[in-house]
């Protein structure tokens, strides 16, 4: 498997893993909050009921004792739930819990009641100490008016919150690593078959090439053996002339099947060597030219002084006739393709300018992709199979290149490949 395919597959993984994940990590921490909701909404039922009880109790005593030891400190109460007697004005009559906590009784929740509220519930602070309120009017044994306020203190309920709100994210935590590692698990098993048709698909590519270029070239070559011997009329030429045309293009299409499958493989094979990009440049230009004068399209070169760099020559060369193949078929008649070699810091460049319909930006980043036929225009004149263009970035990268495009000044398309200057052949 190669290093392309690896990342490939190592970026669905990862996108898999994260996509699956992050729908977990939703899930469980949907039902952590739903969890620590109802669990502290219980504890707050709880202490309402509790209060609740303790102040019904209270009120149908229905009397208002006084606090028989008048002047005694008072003190926390021993227990969470506590009473007090208030008068109508809101002044304790009894402490019957000697509940000493700073800011008990609580006026206001006696002066929130109107004539229409037969309750007042609320938590406050009483001397730092996290108190429920639960207030309501009572008539003592004369009818005198006066009210009953319970209180319970909050502190054991907070510690029992905060408890479970600590296990509730625990266990999520715990949940979450437990689920990383399984997703890890499952994407990796589930990419197995993918990876295994990867390199089946690999392989038959390579061997169907490799067993349709005897036959294509067979069908070459008794084609001109037909045309050298006379053996076909004069009006069956043309068709003999199509059959070498379409061997041609046949064996080009299977020679690109080929390199795709060997750079699938194993990566490109490459010999490095020092090369002139300029006087490559310039040199398929000049071979390119045929082509180009059949098309009416004019090639104007600017590669000046000589270009070193480190590469293989046929593979260098093949790129090149790519890019420039590629701007002929998609130049108008009596149009011009540039090509120019330029040196940009510690890089070369090969640029190749064409003055057809250009790419749209959107699909600039997929025509290197094997197979990419553009819909409209560019594509619709295209005389290829889609791999030229992905062959060249696998050759680009091959050699520590990028390979790169952009609009042209006037219209068309702009291909820039940039290599590291230098003769170093590592």
């Amino acid at each position: 498997m190669t290093d392309q395919t690896a990342r490939l597959l190592a970026a669905t993984r990862w996108r898999l893993v994260g996509v699956t994940f992050g729908l977990v990590a939703v899930l469980v921490v949907g039902i952590g909050a739903a969890t620590a909701i109802a669990g502290v909404g219980a504890l707050d039922a709880d202490v309402n009921r509790a209060l609740e009880a303790a102040v019904t109790a209270a009120a149908q005593r229905g009397d208002h004792p006084r606090d028989t030891t008048e002047g005694d400190e008072t003190v926390p109460a021993a227990s969470d739930t506590f009473i007090f007697y208030l008068d109508a004005a809101g002044r304790a009559l009894s402490n019957p819990s000697r509940v000493g906590l700073a800011g008990l009784p609580d006026a206001n929740a006696v002066a929130a009641l109107g004539s229409d509220a037969a309750r007042d519930l609320r938590t406050v602070s009483a001397g730092g100490v996290p108190v429920r309120l639960l207030t309501v009017p009572v008539s003592g044994e004369d009818g005198t008016p006066g009210y009953v306020q319970g209180g319970f203190v909050l502190t054991l309920r907070d510690r029992q919150a905060a408890s479970l709100v600590v296990t509730i994210v625990l266990v999520g935590l715990a949940g979450l690593v437990a689920a990383a590692l399984v997703t890890l698990i499952v994407t990796s098993r589930a990419l197995v078959p993918v990876r295994r048709s990867m390199d089946a698909q690999r392989r038959f590519v390579a061997d169907a090439s490799h067993e349709l270029r005897t036959p294509v070239a067979l069908i070459r070559a008794n084609a001109e053996v037909l045309q050298r011997e006379g053996l076909i009329r004069p009006d069956g030429l043309p068709l003999a002339d199509d059959i070498v045309a379409e061997a041609d293009r046949l064996g080009r299409l299977v020679g690109d099947l080929l390199t795709i499958a060997a750079d699938d493989a194993r990566g490109l094979t490459l010999e490095m060597a020092p090369v002139d990009l300029a006087g490559l440049a310039t040199e398929t230009a000049r071979t390119a030219a045929a082509f180009a004068a059949e098309r009416g399209v004019a090639i104007v070169v600017d590669a000046g002084r000589p270009v070193q760099i480190a590469g293989d020559r046929d593979r260098l060369i093949q790129l090149a006739l790519i890019l420039i193949d590629n701007a002929i078929s998609h130049s108008p008649a009596g149009g011009t393709v540039k090509v120019a070699v330029m040196t940009r810091a510690a890089r070369a460049a090969l640029v190749v300018e064409d003055q057809g319909p250009g790419i749209p930006e959107v699909d600039r980043g997929r025509i290197f992709e094997a197979f990419t036929r553009l819909a409209g225009g560019r594509g619709d004149r295209a005389r290829g199979s889609g791999l030229g263009l992905s062959i060249g970035s696998r050759i680009a990268t091959a050699h520590g290149g990028e390979i790169s495009v952009d609009e042209a000044p006037g219209g068309g398309a702009r291909f820039t490949v940039s290599f590291p200057l230098g003769t170093r052949a590592d």
